[in-house]
């Protein structure tokens, strides 16, 4: 093989490896599917099922031609050599779904990684296997973080199941977030003025916000003055992505510190601690709303089941 060819051959090679396991590098150049084909695919947030057929149908399309690519660079390369055919190989792609109600998940494994290029503590990764009662859907395995899979087992409808064998080890982060939700609720709760409706998290856009900083640690601390200043922000973020929020801005070294420290609020950067984070509570008027709600529903219920009973006599 001549210098042109060998040269043709090992860039080629990288360049699909490469762009077929997508490294950092070519994902800030933004050589991947998803920026390539982005005004085509859509938005994963606004249609999740469509975006992903989409993506893999190009991505399937995309790798299939790459070795159409090297029989072409080869013929402009190498002419003389007369190339009139090429073994091509494509891997199968799959999109696996499953309704969450129709789902059991089940933890089956754990395995540590000791060296991540993104942390300098160990990565441990999960393998959940779903199986759905439906028999028309196979059973399939998705892998998660064990830093996501606090996050995976709230948004989930059903309850993760673990095999008696499989330990799963919580980080310091994990620990973190459960101290910090313990001593929250000890906190002094925060009531909603009259009229002021809940909105959803801006972290996490899933549950309602149900957390207002309000400057407390003064009052708690005496005549000490406090660094921490007042917040007039509106209740925007849920307990899970204020705490951690509150975790990324420490001093990941010193762990024994976090509790103690105070942060800028997510929003308008006044300084705070955990003294300062109050759980909010619907005022009375939302209260009685509320219950007249339900008392109407359930008065509704009673209804068409007598008329249910009434109709079949």
């Amino acid at each position: 093989m001549e210098s042109s060819e060998l040269s043709l051959t090992l860039a080629y090679v990288v360049f699909s490896v490469c762009f077929v396991f997508t490294p950092n590098e070519f994902r800030s150049a933004g050589l991947t599917i998803q920026n390539l084909f982005s005004s085509w695919l859509g938005s994963e947030d606004v249609n999740f099922i469509q975006y992903h057929v989409r993506r893999t149908s190009v991505t399937v399309l995309v790798h299939s031609v790459l070795p159409l690519g090297y029989y072409v660079g080869m013929c402009i390369a190498a002419p003389e050599k007369h190339l009139v055919y090429i073994n091509q190989q494509v891997t199968t792609y799959h999109i696996y779904m499953a309704l969450q109600s129709e789902c059991h998940v089940t933890v089956i494994d754990s395995i540590q990684h000791h060296l991540s290029p993104d942390s300098a503590t160990p990565t441990e990764i999960l393998t959940l296997r779903v199986d759905s009662i439906n028999p028309a859907v196979r059973p399939f395995n998705i892998c998660v973080n064990s830093t996501e899979y606090a996050e995976l087992r709230e948004k989930l409808q059903a309850p993760i199941r673990n095999s008696p064998n499989v330990v799963i080890h919580q980080t310091i982060g994990e620990l973190f977030l459960e101290t910090f939700r313990a001593q929250v609720n000890l906190n002094q709760s925060y009531t909603l003025p009259s009229g002021q409706e809940v909105e959803p998290c801006i972290g996490c856009m899933q549950v309602p916000a149900n957390t207002k900083l309000v400057r407390l640690c003064q009052a708690a601390g005496g005549d000490i003055e406090s660094e921490c200043q007042q917040c007039f922000c509106r209740p925007m973020w849920c307990l899970s992505c204020l705490g951690r929020w509150f975790a990324s801005r420490q001093d990941q070294q010193r762990p024994e510190t976090w509790l103690s420290s105070k942060v800028p609020c997510p929003t308008c950067r006044a300084k705070f601690c955990i003294v300062d984070i109050c759980m909010v509570r619907a005022s009375n008027a939302a209260l009685i709303v509320w219950t007249r709600v339900l008392s109407l529903a359930f008065a509704r219920s009673l209804l068409v089941c007598w008329m249910a009973l009434t109709s079949g006599r």
